[in-house]
């Protein structure tokens, strides 16, 4: 994954303190740290920088968790695709997408640049309420797992009480082929477990677009820009040939950055191999 808000441009430091660092053990990537620019749509912008691993990568297994989201009603396997994208692209894109039915829109572009083999969701301790920052938890004790993302949406929606028809993205992941939520077209192994007087946020999209305590969190992101510390810079110039923007230049044996150009992705900061860069 490629954390997002308060952690962008901090994939290591993330994995460290959530305990993910340990479990992971030697199999741990920082996928943050070199991307690749890759066409999008250009009624968002011309183009997006991607973790050149998911890219490079034979087999994508997508690892989401049970929970709910104030934009999209639920994150799932469609949604998960976001953290694709390193560094305040997400933040960037939210704003670019200005209200929640584009949104629900954008996320399945993301989605189809480089569409999952697998999808694992844990839902062993899911998440109700006004997510993805909510602090109520439920007990569900599944594990849900297929190979299209649509139909497992479809049923995490029903799991959580929504009917998957209302949710934008999943009838345009429909519309565009990418499958069904429909329950008499899904296969089924196992009892489908609807959760009682489950919380959801307003399927609107109400709930971030309304806060702003979140609006004011998804804004600082896009007015970052990397600076260089010249006290632990050694100039090896790693973040300049590595940059998918093109947007570094050694000057004087020191990176600058064009603001101009600058996508904040962060890779700079990810694979700063002396740890220089900072963002302000």
């Amino acid at each position: 994954d490629n954390p997002g808000v308060v952690s962008y441009g901090a994939n290591e430091e993330s994995f460290r303190q959530t305990g993910l660092m340990q479990a992971a053990g030697k199999y741990y990537r920082n996928i943050g740290t070199d991307a690749l620019s890759v066409p999008f749509n250009p009624e968002y912008r011309q183009s997006v920088s991607v973790s050149k691993a998911i890219l490079d990568a034979d087999i994508v297994i997508s690892l989401p968790k049970f929970k709910t989201h104030g934009l999209t009603v639920i994150t799932g396997a469609i949604k998960n695709s976001y953290g694709m994208l390193p560094g305040a692209q997400k933040a960037q894109l939210h704003k670019a997408a200005g209200n929640p039915t584009r949104f629900h829109e954008l996320i399945v572009d993301v989605f189809r640049i480089r569409i999952p083999d697998m999808f694992i969701v844990d839902a062993v301790v899911g998440m109700e309420g006004n997510g993805p920052a909510s602090t109520e938890l439920r007990n569900i004790g599944l594990i849900l797992a297929s190979d299209n993302a649509v139909a497992l949406d479809g049923v995490i929606a029903t799991m959580m009480g929504c009917d998957p028809a209302k949710l934008g993205f999943l009838r345009k992941a429909k519309a565009l082929g990418l499958g069904d939520f429909d329950l008499d077209t899904t296969e089924l192994i196992g009892e489908l477990k609807r959760l009682p007087d489950f919380k959801l946020p307003p399927l609107g999209g109400e709930a971030n677009i309304q806060n702003p305590i979140i609006q004011q969190m998804l804004q600082k992101p896009t007015e970052l820009t990397p600076q260089v510390d010249p006290e632990r810079c050694t100039g090896c110039g790693t973040c300049v040939d590595q940059c998918p923007a093109s947007a570094l230049s050694l000057v004087e044996q020191l990176p600058i950055v064009d603001p101009a150009l600058c996508i904040r992705c962060f890779c700079c900061q990810e694979m700063c191999p002396e740890k220089a860069m900072a963002l302000r």
